[in-house]
């Protein structure tokens, strides 16, 4: 079978013509590889000279605390929702923003830092595998897959949230600041929604159809319990999303 990954790491602006060059000894191969241009993160005046060269682009820092646990929220987390949107006017379909890997493993055995070993609880990982997803991120798993735990499985197989990432879509960030929304168009009207609460205490969050640039009546599903949760004429409301939490729904016309 051979390999069909490739990472280049540590990039530069000086290696742009390297990624160049890897891009079309591929080419030559006559075998489809996915070739990732990565660094902590790849400095943004390089961006769209590996565009023509690249499937993604690393977007920001690595997923890693170099502590007891893989990551914490604040270590290397939390930063992707700030960093992202310096990358919207330069990823695109086909090159798309790595988040890089997903702290989504294990937290449960021994040896586990108060019973957390990714560093992140139930709650952050499902912002993880709803922001990745909207994002359209590449899906790495960040632990041992052999070894994930039911939650770890529940959240990385769920195929409503994988569909949105596989969409291949660009997102757009609707508000910013500590209560997050964003927005993403889907083949066949569709509209996906995920709101995000970054700050420290429990929040409502309110987005409205003007805010989304739609209007009349919609069906809102949500993706992470894969159920529909209503209809409403002119805005939804996430209610009491936890720190840290998430809600990822679509909205399709009646």
């Amino acid at each position: 079978m051979g390999f069909r990954f490739i990472k280049i790491d540590g990039l530069t602006t000086d290696n742009v013509a390297d990624v160049k060059a890897w891009s079309k000894a591929i080419d030559r191969s006559s075998r489809t590889m996915w070739l990732t241009a990565s660094a902590w993160p790849v400095p943004r005046e390089a961006g769209e000279g590996l565009r023509p060269w690249a499937n993604s682009v690393r977007v920001d820092t690595d997923v890693e605390c170099y502590c007891d646990t893989l990551t914490t929220w604040q270590a290397s987390v939390d930063n992707r929702w700030e960093d992202l949107p310096k990358w919207l006017d330069v990823v695109e379909p086909n090159y798309w923003p790595d988040l890089d890997s997903m702290p989504i493993s294990n937290n449960t055995g021994d040896g586990i830092q108060d019973g957390i070993q990714d560093g992140i609880n139930d709650t952050e990982r499902q912002s993880v595998m709803t922001f990745w997803p909207m994002a359209s991120s590449p899906l790495y798993a960040g632990g041992d897959i052999s070894e994930l735990d039911a939650k770890a499985t529940s959240i990385l197989t769920n195929r409503e949230v994988i569909a949105i990432d596989r969409a291949g879509v660009i997102p757009t960030q609707v508000s910013d600041g500590p209560l997050q929304v964003w927005k993403k168009r889907l083949p066949g009207g569709r509209l996906a929604v995920a709101v995000y609460n970054l700050g420290d205490a429990s929040a409502d969050i309110t987005v409205t159809w003007d805010q989304l640039g739609i209007n009349g009546k919609r069906k809102v599903r949500d993706l992470v319990r894969q159920r529909d949760i209503g209809k409403s004429d002119n805005s939804w409301t996430a209610k009491a999303v936890s720190p840290h939490g998430s809600r990822l729904i679509t909205l399709s016309q009646q």
